[in-house]
Formats: C-alpha cells, sequence, structure tokens
C-alpha cells in the first residue's frame, strides 16, 4: 500500500487528493509566511515614523494571538459546517481587509484595533485549512508525508516572500508594505474558490491514498465496524477527558513558547553580535530555507519511523538549536551549526502536533481538535516573544532567554513520549485504538 503514495490514480482515475495537496500547501506558502515571518519587518520603519516603542508594538501581536486563541474554540466547527474553499476565502478575505486598513493608520491603537480583528481570520488561514485538507484526502499510512509536503511551504514561501516584502518596505514605506501583503495574502483566495474541494467523497473517491487496504482492514478490529477511516475516532468533547490530551496540547504549547521567540529576536540577536543586519537576516532566512527539505524529512521519518518516535526526536533536535544561540554569544561558528539542526527542529510546530492528533484521536472531529491544537500555539505565542522580552531588559541579551528555551524542548519531548503512552485504555473504551 505504501507505494500508493506515488500512485496519480485511485479507483482506476485520477486521484484529485494531489490538486488537493497543493491547496494545501498555499495557506502555508502565502498566509503564513506573510503572518509569522513578513510581520517583523514592519517593526523598525512603522515605530520610528510613529514614534512608539517596540515593545507597544510587539502588543500587536499579543492582541492578534489572543483573539486568535479565542476564535480557535469556534473555527474547527466553521470549517465543518461549510465547504472549506467558502470558509478558508472568508477567512483570507478577513486577513487581507485588515492589511489594507493598517496602511492607513496613524495610531497604535489603530493598529491594536486592526490586529485583534485580523487574529479571527488568521485562526482559519494558515495551518487550521493545511491540515484540514491533508487529513481529508489522505490515510494514516502516508497521511505523514502529504502533511509535511504541505507545511514545507513556509520554508519556501519564506525563500520568496521575505526578500518581497522588505524591498517594498525599503522603496515605498511600510504603508506601501501593508498593501503588498494584504494582496499576496489574497492570492489564496482564487486558488480556494476554483479548486478546493471538502472530502474525497464530494468527487466520487470512497478510497483515500493511504487508507488500509481491504485485507488489512479484516485483520483488525475495524472490519467489525462500517465506519469509514476518515470518521473513525473520538470527539473533540471525549477527547479532552483524556491525560493523553492535555499531554500533546501542554508540548504544543511549551513548543511555541521557544519558536515563537526564536521568530521574533532571531535576527535582532545576531545583528547584536555581528552588527550587521543583513548578515543576521542572512542567517534567519538561511535557518528558514533549511524548513523546505526539513518539513518533508520530518513527515518521511514519521510515516517510517512512526509519530510516536519522531516526535520525541524533534524537540531534541530543537532544544540543539537554542543551544547553539546560546554559546554563539562566545563563538558564531555556532550559528552555522544551528541551521541544520533547525532544520528538524523548526519543523516540529507544524508537522508534529496535527499529526499525532489524529493517530491519537481519529480523523472524526479532527478539524475541531486541530483548531484547539491551535489555541495553545496561541498561547505559546503570548508567553515565548514576552519571555525573552522581559529575560532581555534584565540581564541585556537574549542569552539566558536561549538556555531557558533549550531546556523546556527536553520538557516537550517527554510530553510527547507521555502522550503516545497514558489513556490508551481509556481511549478504546470510547470506541476507538489509537495507533500504536
Amino acid at each position: 500500500m505504501k507505494e500508493r503514495l506515488f500512485s496519480a490514480k485511485v479507483d482506476g482515475r485520477f486521484y484529485y487528493g494531489w490538486v488537493m495537496l497543493v491547496c494545501a500547501f498555499m495557506p502555508m506558502f502565502i498566509c503564513y509566511v506573510v503572518k509569522v515571518n513578513c510581520a517583523p519587518l514592519f517593526v523598525g520603519p512603522l515605530t520610528e515614523e510613529l514614534g512608539i516603542t517596540r515593545t507597544a508594538y510587539t502588543q500587536t501581536n499579543t492582541l492578534m494571538t489572543v483573539t486568535m486563541m479565542v476564535a480557535s474554540l469556534f473555527v474547527g466547527k466553521f470549517y465543518k459546517k461549510i465547504p472549506v474553499k467558502f470558509a478558508l476565502t472568508a477567512c483570507v478575505a478577513l486577513t487581507s481587509a485588515c492589511y489594507v486598513l493598517m496602511s492607513f493608520a496613524n495610531s497604535i491603537w489603530e493598529l491594536y484595533v486592526y490586529s485583534a480583528i485580523q487574529g479571527i481570520g488568521w485562526a482559519g488561514a494558515t495551518t487550521l485549512p493545511t491540515t484540514i485538507m491533508v487529513s481529508n484526502w489522505f490515510g494514516p499510512k502516508v497521511k505523514g508525508t502529504a502533511m509535511s509536503i504541505a507545511m514545507l511551504g513556509s520554508g519556501a514561501g519564506a525563500l520568496v516572500w521575505i526578500g518581497i516584502v522588505t524591498s517594498i518596505i525599503s522603496a515605498s514605506g511600510w504603508r506601501t508594505g501593508f498593501l503588498a501583503m494584504a494582496l499576496i495574502n489574497a492570492l489564496v483566495i482564487p486558488i480556494a474558490l476554483i479548486f478546493v474541494v471538502s472530502m474525497p467523497i464530494d468527487r466520487g473517491f470512497k478510497t483515500r491514498i493511504g487508507d488500509p487496504t481491504a485485507e488489512e482492514l479484516a485483520r483488525s478490529s475495524a472490519a467489525e465496524s462500517s465506519t469509514p477511516a476518515q470518521s473513525a475516532g473520538i470527539t473533540g468533547r471525549q477527547a479532552l477527558t483524556t491525560a493523553r490530551w492535555w499531554c500533546q496540547f501542554a508540548a504544543g504549547m511549551v513548543t511555541m513558547i521557544g519558536a515563537s521567540a526564536f521568530s521574533y529576536y532571531c535576527v535582532d540577536y545576531f545583528t547584536q553580535l555581528t552588527g550587521d543586519g543583513t548578515q543576521a537576516a542572512s542567517i534567519y532566512a538561511g535557518a528558514l530555507g533549511t524548513l523546505v527539505i526539513g518539513k518533508f524529512l520530518l513527515g518521511v521519518l514519521t510515516d517510517v519511523l512512526h509519530v510516536k518516535r519522531t516526535s520525541v526526536i524533534a524537540p531534541l533536535f530543537y532544544a540543539g538549536v537554542f543551544v547553539c544561540l546560546a554559546l554563539a554569544s562566545q563563538n558564531m561558528t555556532f550559528a552555522t551549526v544551528m541551521v541544520p539542526l533547525y532544520m528538524i527542529g523548526g519543523a516540529l510546530p507544524s508537522v508534529i502536533p496535527f499529526l499525532i492528533t489524529s493517530l491519537n484521536f481519529g480523523d472524526k472531529e479532527y478539524g475541531v481538535m486541530s483548531g484547539w491544537m491551535n489555541i495553545a500555539g496561541n498561547i505559546g505565542q503570548i508567553i515565548g516573544p514576552t519571555a525573552a522580552a522581559l529575560v532581555f531588559d534584565t540581564t541585556g541579551n537574549y542569552v539566558m532567554a536561549w538556555v531557558i528555551f533549550a531546556a523546556l524542548m527536553v520538557v516537550v519531548a517527554v510530553l510527547y513520549f507521555l502522550s503516545n503512552v497514558v489513556s490508551r485504555k481509556k481511549i478504546e473504551a470510547m470506541g476507538y485504538t489509537p495507533a500504536s
């Protein structure tokens, strides 16, 4: 069955899931990069023109993340109730409209309002639609590889859009930069409306690439049920009663504490060390560029080794990243060592949480639980940059923050290990057997 990953056909005809994989790639390639990697480019020019502190401007991210967290409580159900194409279009349109409004802002309070509104759209415009599309169209045998292909869009997009947006801001100012971000982000809308299809059955496919064969089903307890693989699993409310859920939720949150701090302050840190902002940006871009390979590699390794192993291994790579960051304050050679470690460690937040959710709890209410895992990440995104800033204000550098985050990544490995072993009997009693 594994070879079907590379088969263009299912049931004798072209499998539309391949088109959907491209569609799943686009929110990460465009929307995620615009939100996560391009937004920090505005800090310097915007704060200087409006005469505000960087701490004040950083609170736009806090407000946006808070509303993302609240919206994540219901956006999964939003995707479940209406076709994916319309849900994705609505979320992207809202975020782009907010960028247009930001381009006319003359005060920090206007940016606060627009950022808070934008967070509602971001909850359903980046990782959530990508994971839903992949989970709907690819079975458990190949879901890791398919998910990683879609998620590597963020690495590829960083190589494309950071340079373009930087050039626009340098040439025409941050206001034009926001307008450019609105247009770039909106490219996802026609793709969604023209090509996105919610479920395989909507195209007449009863079997997904990567689903168990009839012989495999006959040998499993699933043979006793007529429930399709796409509908197997437990509900979100049932998952909330298990220790397994809270272990993976905590792991996702702690991961993003470190990951968000890295995204916000990596360039600033290396600018301080080297005195060269261009060199610092190159180091950061080089690390992000490795995700083009890293996310795919982590997905393939997950299919081969199983997520219960890669979910423990990947955080240790991220711990290595932070150790190298701290050591780079003494020897810049460690900045070079950091980059290949980031290839696997940096892929952790966008690959493992969503794969482990499907494997632990099934696809029955995957969209709902995926939205909740976004909440975990949102909490981490609030804590991480603020914690790193506090360390900097106290010590004058980020070194102690990197040491703390390295230790936290070891905690993540432990939490993911526990999420693979606890509550198994309880979940089986609910009618679903987690992948072993």
